[in-house]
Formats: C-alpha cells, sequence, structure tokens
C-alpha cells in the first residue's frame, strides 16, 4: 500500500489535532460558564478536576477497549461514541441553565460540564490511547516503539494551549470559537476514520505465520510474554504524580508570591506538556543524564533565590522557578519514558502515568486547602522530588546495614536543620566586616552575608549527592527547605492565618507596631493603624487624601448617597466612610474575609461603623442581581488590585448591570490599581460604548501617613454628577484606545492590557 511509509506522519496528524482540540475547548468552556456562576477560583478549580476526572476515564476506556475488544470492534464502538459526541455541538451553555441559590454550585458545574462537553472531552481523551495501539498493530517498522506518537499529542496540546490567548481569545467570539471547534471535530472524526482503515489494512495481528500477514511490508508480531511488577506501577504514578502537583503548586505560589498576573497556568502547563513532547522524541540518552545532574544545582538556586533577602528583580525569580520546574519534569517523565514497557502494556502504562496526574492535582486542590494554612504542599513537593532524584540509572544500590543507613539518614536530617537554623538566625559571619568585598563586587555588606550563608548551605546539601544513597540528597535539602519556612515565620509576627478555597489569608502587626495588616499571599488588602487616635482612618489605598477620600468628600452632608455598596471586603476599610442614616452593603466571595473584617481583634472598621451595613456572601456581579433597581447612590468596585482579574466583572452587561442599580445620579467608583494590567482604556472603551462620563486619578503614596499609591477611575451617566471632581487636580479624561476592543460576556483580551 502506498500510504504504509506515511502511516507515521498521518497519525501523528491525527493525534496533533485531538490533543490540540482538548486544549483548546478546556479554556473555552470555563469561560463560558464564568459569567453564569461567577469568576471564582472554585469554577476553574472544578473545572480542571472535571478535566482531570475525564482523562483519566478516557484512558481507561481505552485501555479497556484494546485488551478486550477486537480491532474491528473497536472502530466500530469507537466511531459510535465519536459520531454521538456530534448530538451536543457546537458547545453552549445557556443562561437559562443557571441554578437556584439552593443547589450546590459544585455539583451544578460538574452537572453543566457533563452535559454540555463531557462525552466529546471523553472521546478526545482516548484518542492518545487508541490511535497509538491501533499503530502499533499495523506493522509498520516504527510500531515497536509507538511512544514517539505521544510527543506529537503533546505538541498539539502546547501549541493549542499556546495559541488560545494569543491568537483565539482575542479575535474569535465565544460563539465563532465553539463553531469553529465544531468544525474541527467534524474532521477529526474523518480523520480517526481514515486511521482506524489504515489500520484495517495494515494491521499485522500477531500471526502465527508471518506469511499470512496481509501487508507486504507488515510484520509478524513477536511474542510478548513481557510481564509488568507492582513496584514498576507503583514507580510510574509517583513520578508522574510529582510533576502535576509541582505544575499546580508552582502556578498558585508565583501567582501569589510572585507576580500576580493573570492566566500565569499556562506557562507551567505549557513547559510540562514540553517536558513530554522532548523525552518521548527519542532524545539522546545524554540529554537525561544532564538533566539528572541540573537538578540537585537548580533546586539549590531557586532556594537561595527566592528565601534569601537579596536583591533580586522578580523577573529572575519568576525564571527560577520555572527552570527548577521544567528540570524536574525533564528528569521524573525522562524516567518514565526511559523504563516505558513494550506496546503490549502500552494503555495500562499511559493509564498509570494518567492516575499520577490525577493524585498530584488532588493533593494540591482537595487536601493541601483543608490540611495546610498556607501554601506548603509546593515545598513539600519539591522535597518529594529531590528525594526521588536517581543516583543510578535503571539500578537501585545495594544497601548496607540497615543501623548504619538509619543513622545516616537521621543524622544528615538533624545536622542540616540544627546547622541552617544557626547559619539564618545569625552565625560569626554576619558579625565580620566584609565591607571591602561587598565594594569589590558592588554589592551591599548584607547581600554579601546572604550569599556566604546559602551558598555554603547549598554547597554541603549538594555534596551529598556524591555519596549516592537514594534519597540522601532529598533528607539534606528537606532539612534545609523546612528549617528556613519554619524560621522565617518565627521572624513575622503572624495574629491571624487562615486558607480558605481562595487563597491564603494573613493577619500581621507591623515590626514597628503601627499597623495591623490582611494579605492575600503578598498582596495587601486591606491595614488599620494600630494606634488609638488614629484607629478610625482609612489608609493604604483608602486614605482620605487619596481619590476614593476626594470622592467621599465632595458627597458629603446634604449631597452624601443614602445607599452604597462595595464589591471586595478587605479589612472592611471603606466602612470609614459611612455614617448614621447611610446604608452600606458590602459584596464578598470568601466567608473567611468576613470572618477576618467583622473580628474586633484584628479590624474594627465594621464593629464601630455608625451606619447600618450587611455583608452579603457570593460573586459580586451574581448577587448584586437581586438588588432593587436604582437602589445605591455610589457603588465600589475593589476587586483588581489582587492576583486574578474577575473579568466578567468588568464586561458590557455587568456595566449595564450596576447602573441598573444606581440612582438616576449614582456613581460608579472603581479602583483598578495593578501592576500588571493597564485597565483604564477597557472602561474608557465601556463608557463610550454606553454614552457615559469618566475620569481617572492617581496619586502617589506617602508612608509617613500610611497611604499607598492608587488608581481609581470614575463613571457617571454624567459628568455633571461628579460635581467638582473634574475641575480638581489629578481627574482625568481618558481617551479610547483602538486596539482594546470592548469587552463583553463573549469577549475578553487580556493580553491587549498587560503592561509589558
Amino acid at each position: 500500500m502506498p500510504l504504509f511509509k506515511l502511516l507515521p506522519f498521518l497519525f501523528s496528524v491525527t493525534l496533533f489535532l485531538s490533543a490540540g482540540l482538548l486544549f483548546l475547548v478546556e479554556p473555552m468552556i470555563a469561560k463560558m460558564i464564568l459569567p453564569l456562576l461567577g469568576g471564582t477560583p472554585a469554577v476553574w478549580n472544578t473545572c480542571m478536576m472535571f478535566f482531570q476526572a475525564v482523562l483519566l476515564a478516557g484512558y481507561g476506556y481505552a485501555h479497556l477497549v484494546s485488551t478486550r475488544v477486537s480491532v474491528s470492534r473497536q472502530f466500530l464502538l469507537h466511531g459510535l461514541i465519536f459520531a454521538a459526541g456530534c448530538l451536543v455541538l457546537p458547545i453552549a451553555v445557556s443562561r437559562q441553565w443557571l441554578p437556584s441559590s439552593e443547589g450546590s454550585p459544585l455539583v451544578y458545574v460538574l452537572l453543566l460540564l457533563v452535559i454540555s462537553v463531557g462525552l466529546p472531552f471523553f472521546v478526545l481523551s482516548s484518542n492518545a490511547l487508541l490511535l497509538q495501539k491501533w499503530f502499533a498493530d499495523t506493522g509498520h517498522p516504527s510500531a515497536r516503539d509507538p511512544y514517539f506518537l505521544y510527543s506529537a499529542s503533546n505538541l498539539g496540546s502546547m501549541l493549542a494551549l499556546l495559541s488560545y490567548p494569543t491568537l483565539v481569545e482575542p479575535y474569535f467570539r465565544l460563539a465563532e470559537q465553539s463553531s469553529l471547534w465544531t468544525i474541527g471535530y467534524v474532521v477529526l472524526l474523518f480523520c480517526i476514520a481514515f486511521c482506524a482503515w489504515l489500520t484495517w489494512k495494515c494491521r499485522s495481528a500477531c500471526l502465527q505465520n508471518s506469511q499470512e500477514a496481509e501487508q507486504p511490508g507488515a510484520e509478524a508480531c513477536a511474542p510478548d510474554d513481557s510481564r509488568l511488577t507492582w513496584r514498576e506501577r507503583c514507580w510510574w504514578v509517583l513520578l508522574a504524580l510529582v510533576p502535576s502537583s509541582l505544575m499546580l503548586g508552582v502556578t498558585t505560589f508565583l501567582s501569589t508570591d510572585v507576580a500576580a498576573i493573570p492566566l500565569f497556568w499556562i506557562i507551567p502547563l505549557s513547559l510540562y506538556l514540553l517536558s513530554f513532547i522532548i523525552v518521548f522524541a527519542r532524545v539522546p540518552a545524554l540529554v537525561h543524564r544532564a538533566m539528572v545532574l541540573l537538578l540537585p544545582l537548580s533546586i539549590i538556586g531557586l532556594i537561595m533565590v527566592n528565601f534569601s533577602d537579596l536583591d533580586i528583580p522578580k523577573w529572575v525569580i519568576f525564571a527560577c522557578h520555572l527552570v527548577n520546574f521544567f528540570v524536574f519534569c525533564m528528569v521524573c517523565h525522562g524516567e518514565i519514558a526511559g523504563s516505558r514497557p513494550t506496546t503490549k502494556h502500552l494503555t495500562e502504562f499511559y493509564l498509570l502515568i494518567s492516575v499520577g496526574g490525577v493524585l498530584g492535582g488532588i493533593f494540591n486542590a482537595l487536601i493541601a486547602p483543608v490540611t495546610f494554612n498556607t501554601l506548603l504542599e509546593y515545598p513539600l513537593v519539591l522535597i518529594l522530588g529531590a528525594l526521588l532524584l536517581p543516583v543510578r540509572h535503571g539500578n537501585f544500590p545495594v544497601r548496607g546495614k540497615k543501623w548504619r543507613e538509619a543513622i545516616l539518614y537521621a543524622g544528615t536530617l538533624i545536622l542540616f536543620a540544627a546547622l541552617t537554623y544557626w547559619a539564618t538566625k545569625g552565625w560569626p559571619i554576619q558579625k565580620i566586616d566584609l565591607s571591602w568585598l561587598a565594594n569589590l563586587v558592588s554589592l551591599e555588606r548584607k547581600e554579601i552575608n546572604q550569599l556566604l550563608t546559602y551558598g555554603l548551605l547549598g554547597l554541603l546539601c549538594y555534596g551529598l549527592v556524591f555519596l549516592k544513597r537514594p534519597g540522601l540528597f532529598g533528607t539534606g535539602i528537606a532539612a534545609l527547605l523546612m528549617t528556613i519556612v519554619v524560621a522565617e515565620d518565627l521572624n513575622r509576627t503572624i495574629v491571624h492565618r487562615e486558607r480558605s478555597f481562595f487563597g491564603v489569608l494573613t493577619v500581621t502587626r507591623d515590626a514597628d507596631g503601627r499597623f495591623m495588616n490582611l494579605s492575600h499571599g503578598t498582596t495587601l488588602h486591606g491595614m488599620q493603624w494600630l494606634e488609638m487616635e488614629q484607629r478610625y482612618e482609612p489608609v493604604a489605598y483608602y486614605h482620605r487624601m487619596g481619590p476614593a477620600g476626594q470622592v467621599f468628600f465632595e458627597f458629603r452632608g446634604e449631597r452624601k448617597k443614602a445607599r452604597l455598596a462595595v464589591i471586595g471586603l478587605g479589612a472592611g476599610t471603606m466602612a470609614a466612610y459611612a455614617g448614621p442614616g447611610q446604608e452600606l452593603d458590602y459584596y464578598e466571595i470568601d466567608p473567611a474575609v468576613k470572618k477576618i473584617s467583622t473580628n474586633p481583634a484584628y479590624f474594627s472598621y465594621l464593629s464601630t461603623c455608625q451606619a447600618k451595613w450587611r455583608i452579603i456572601l457570593g460573586d459580586g456581579r451574581l448577587t448584586m442581581e437581586q438588588a432593587p433597581p436604582h437602589h445605591y447612590g455610589i457603588i465600589v468596585l475593589d476587586a483588581f488590585s489582587s492576583d486574578a482579574i474577575p473579568v466578567h466583572l468588568l464586561t458590557k452587561e455587568a456595566i449595564k448591570l450596576y447602573f441598573s442599580k444606581l440612582e438616576t445620579d449614582g456613581l460608579l467608583l472603581m479602583h483598578i490599581s495593578n501592576k500588571y494590567v493597564n485597565l483604564a482604556p477597557v472602561l474608557a472603551n465601556l463608557a463610550h460604548e454606553e454614552g457615559y462620563a469618566i475620569r481617572l486619578c492617581g496619586d502617589d503614596g506617602d508612608d509617613d501617613i500610611g497611604k499607598f499609591g492608587s488608581t481609581w477611575v470614575i463613571i457617571g451617566r454624567n459628568e455633571s454628577d461628579f460635581g467638582t471632581l473634574p475641575w480638581k487636580e489629578g481627574w482625568e479624561t481618558i481617551e479610547r484606545k483602538e486596539t482594546v476592543k470592548v469587552w463583553t460576556d463573549d469577549f475578553s483580551n487580556l493580553l491587549s492590557v498587560f503592561k509589558w
């Protein structure tokens, strides 16, 4: 058959298309659901849990079918299920599907996903295994080791993932995306049918006599009596678990503690897929050995960069975390690829990898949030990965006497923990005058001390690698890393720390005793003076001398608004602007924030507020729909300075909702301070689209009076509704930006407003 030589190419293209569709539908369906159920992490996490579970189910189906059903029946069964997926296309989510307030959002999201995209996603999930198994039956010379097709599958996944925010989302609305995806699904159906036909024509069915093979160029299958041990199975699961958990851990850590930018999960996931592409692409063994040698240096370098007090740019920290994560993926996935079994166990092999991936996701998404009150899962999995560092390729070293081994490992743990604590708390080198060295290398004395401290600890830890004991280097890393984490907390005055489904909330006192602070990761959500004479004065972004204070000063006395609404509670600072005769409604999504802000032991803005106030839990946009029409005089949106931009609060439909709840001369006040995203053009275009007046004011901070620099935007139906604000210094008009389109529930583009 002329197409026989092209079989690897044809199967690779089909797998590439299948994986691309699989990873395009994930952000697409999640974006469809967000306007209905709110821009909460719960929605995203539930979607990811669903996709991981269905992926595992798809792998399980492929394994069962390929081992229990004849090849011809596999074609028929898979074709019928594939065609049945067309019944739910094009993918769409109706607003009429919005659940009642009594229903469970978690269960509802899962049911909605099952109905809208469950069957197509299930079919696409199983394609990778079935196509590789079918290719293995063709008798092609490359069919003896079909794992290279996994690289084509992951390449499609990675490119689809990267293309969604850069090529798909900016230029196509959701309805158009769904239509194009449907066309791709139908094209894939024909590609799958063609591959099935080629497999039927070229298959080598492990016949007793090679002359009986239907394809002249095909080879009869050799007898395969290989068996998998439970040790091998558990090893694959464990190796797959570490990169999966690290992917979620590094994403969460970086998005809250290093760089608070939206859609950050794309980069770690792309690196995760890239490692699979490389290790299954038959690269030289030298690459894997190099990664194994690099891993200890990568971990030690990350610890130094992340925990020392060196003045390192954030982009360098950002890069170190990603490089370390990629090296981990290359080592773990390289070990998996290097120990891959024969094609007889191909589907079970991939099924076990999927099990490890799901377990890693379960640990980060379900177990860690209820077990730890901080992001401890990230360092714990780093330690687990260090413990798994291979010291001899393909073999485990012969152990000596058990008591000697026990002393070695226990002694390493105790010695490194004690040495780390001593060195980081004040060892003698910190008292030595090293100013001459600091001047020589153009660094401060403190930085020299930090380099020597962490450099020596890292060097000693790296020395454990050369003892070639499995897990010994990981033991040293465990002692080093956990001691640093514990010592870091001991240096802070932590009043309260709590982890909710939405992140880690920490209440701390300043070292100088001036303020009580509320932080989400490293993002400050509010603060309050501890001095009694200033305790009830608004500070930080809400200072009376800042833009927010100017707005409430303008609308005081006879001009004050009777009813106020604030989306985003924080420490409750805005309550300082509400007085007798006023009503204040807070819309807050995180119950933990409510518990902290209403506790007078932490913050007293609400407990001493003279207005009538209440806190409404839930997504701000969805819960505000229940408010009476034209109810509020001012609506304050304070939800854009954290680690994720809730896009659904900034769409054309959302703006219409807010103004339907505002009085005829009501005002929409929005806090848009953000290091990475410039939301001003988005709001300018939305205001122009609706014919509203808009002004922006940004000012600088002043630490002496507890004032932070902030940027605020005010929108009204008419400029006369702003009072004298337009004539005050700093309140400027915002020009439209043609490159930024109007955002709707059906279209948004965060990349167009990034501060590159």
